[in-house]
C-alpha cells in the first residue's frame, strides 16, 4: 500500500493506492464529520460491486443508501446531475451528508460535481474503479459535466477527502479498458517522466493487469505527479496545463464521436496529432515523435480513427475546448519525451490552424 499526501489552501487529505482497501476507506470515512453516507455510482459498477461497496461502507457504522445513474459518458450531463440532487432532497439528506463516488471517470466527475453543488458543497470522497479513473480523473479536485458544446464545460474544482485506488477492482477488468486508462500515464511520462515510460514498456498489451506490482508502480508514479502539479497549480492557471498534452484534439475527436470513442483512447490520438504538431513547430525531435508512435502502436493506438473525421470539424470542436482563449485553441507542446515547451511562464500555446491540419493530415 502506498499514501501520496496532498495539501491544496491548507486542507490535507491521502491518496492511498493498493489492493484490499477497506480499512484504509474505513479510516478515510471516519475522519469525516458525517452521519450519513450516499454511495454514487452508474449501472454498470453496481451490477459487479454495489453490494460490496455497500457492506464495505456499513461497517463504518453509518446509514449507507446506494444510488446509481445509466452507465456511460452520454449520461455525464445536467440531466443526471438533477436528477440525483433531487433524490437526495427527497430523501432529506444534509450537509452532514459524506458521498462516495464510486466508478470510473464519468462516476467521480459527475459525483463530484453533485458533492460540489448539493446544499453548496457536501464531502465526498473518490474511489476509482478504473485505471483511467486513478491515474487521471480522480486526482486533483476536477469535477464537471459534459455538454453539447464540449467535455468537461460546466463544472469546478473541489477536493475530495480522499482518494482510495483500489487495484483489486482492476484486476478483472478486460485488457482494452486497462489500456483505455494507461493513455493518461502514458501521457504524463511522456510530459513529466521520462524514466517511468520502462514500466510501460514492460507490460504486456494483451494482458496488461497480468503484471499487478508494474501496473500498481505505474498508478503510483503517474498519480504522484500529477498530485504534485496540482499541488503547484490547482486551478490550472499555469503548470497544470501540462495534462492536457493530446486532450485539445482528444477532447474533439471524443466529443465528434459522440463519446462513442473512449476518452483515452481519444487522448491517444490526440498524443499522436500533438506530437505532430509540436515536430512540425520545429520544437520536437522526428525520432522522439517516431518513438511515441511506436509506443502507441504497440497499445493498439493508430492515427486511423483520426482519419474518420473531416479536419474542418476537428478544429472547430478545439475552438470549444476549455483552454481556449477568445476563442484560439490552446496545445501544450512537447519539448522532448519527458518535458514540455515553456515560454514566458506559459505552458499552452496558441497554433495556426494550418499546422494543426497538416499535423492531422500527415500523423
Amino acid at each position: 500500500m502506498e499514501t501520496i499526501p496532498v495539501s491544496i489552501r491548507g486542507e490535507s487529505y491521502p491518496i492511498v493506492i493498493g489492493t484490499d482497501l477497506e480499512p484504509a476507506l474505513l479510516d478515510a470515512i471516519a475522519k469525516v464529520p458525517a452521519s450519513r453516507i450516499a454511495i454514487i455510482t452508474d449501472s454498470g459498477v453496481k451490477k459487479h460491486w454495489g453490494k460490496e461497496i455497500q457492506s464495505m461502507a456499513k461497517k463504518s457504522g453509518k446509514p449507507v443508501e446506494l444510488f446509481a445513474f445509466p452507465a456511460g459518458e452520454k449520461n455525464k450531463n445536467q440531466k443526471t446531475v438533477t436528477a440525483l440532487q433531487h433524490a437526495l432532497l427527497k430523501k432529506r439528506y444534509g450537509r452532514d451528508t459524506l458521498i462516495l463516488a464510486f466508478g470510473g471517470g464519468v462516476v467521480g466527475d459527475l459525483a463530484g460535481f453533485v458533492a460540489a453543488t448539493y446544499l453548496r458543497g457536501v464531502p465526498y470522497i473518490q474511489i476509482p474503479t478504473t485505471t483511467l479513473a486513478m491515474v487521471d480523473s480522480s486526482i486533483g479536485g476536477k469535477v464537471g459535466i459534459d455538454t453539447p458544446y464540449g467535455k468537461n464545460t460546466i463544472g469546478a474544482f473541489y477536493q475530495p477527502k480522499a482518494v482510495i485506488a483500489d487495484l483489486r477492482f482492476v484486476e478483472t477488468q478486460k485488457a482494452d479498458h486497462v489500456v483505455n486508462g494507461l493513455m493518461e500515464a502514458i501521457k504524463t511520462f511522456i510530459t513529466s517522466d521520462k524514466e517511468s515510460l520502462e514500466l510501460i514498456e514492460k507490460l504486456d498489451p494483451k494482458n496488461p493487469a497480468k503484471d499487478m506490482q508494474t501496473l500498481q508502480e505505474i498508478v503510483t508514479r503517474s498519480i504522484q505527479i500529477k498530485a504534485g502539479i496540482v499541488m503547484r497549480d490547482e486551478t490550472e492557471k499555469h503548470e497544470r496545463m501540462v495534462v492536457n498534452f493530446g486532450h485539445t484534439i482528444g477532447h474533439a475527436v471524443e466529443l465528434l464521436s459522440k463519446f462513442k470513442l473512449p476518452h483515452g483512447y481519444c487522448v491517444g490520438l490526440g498524443i499522436l496529432a500533438e506530437a505532430k504538431v509540436s515536430e512540425l513547430k520545429g520544437i520536437l525531435h522526428g525520432v522522439d515523435r517516431l518513438y511515441i508512435e511506436g509506443l502507441l502502436k504497440k497499445f493498439g493506438v493508430t492515427s486511423k480513427p483520426l482519419h474518420k473525421f473531416p479536419i474542418k470539424k476537428i478544429l472547430e470542436a478545439t475552438r470549444m475546448d476549455k483552454k481556449s482563449r477568445a476563442g484560439v485553441p490552446q496545445y501544450v507542446l512537447l519539448k522532448e519525451i519527458g518535458s514540455v515547451y515553456v515560454e514566458d511562464g506559459k505552458f499552452a500555446h496558441p497554433v495556426v490552424d494550418d499546422i494543426v491540419e497538416s499535423a492531422i493530415q500527415s500523423t
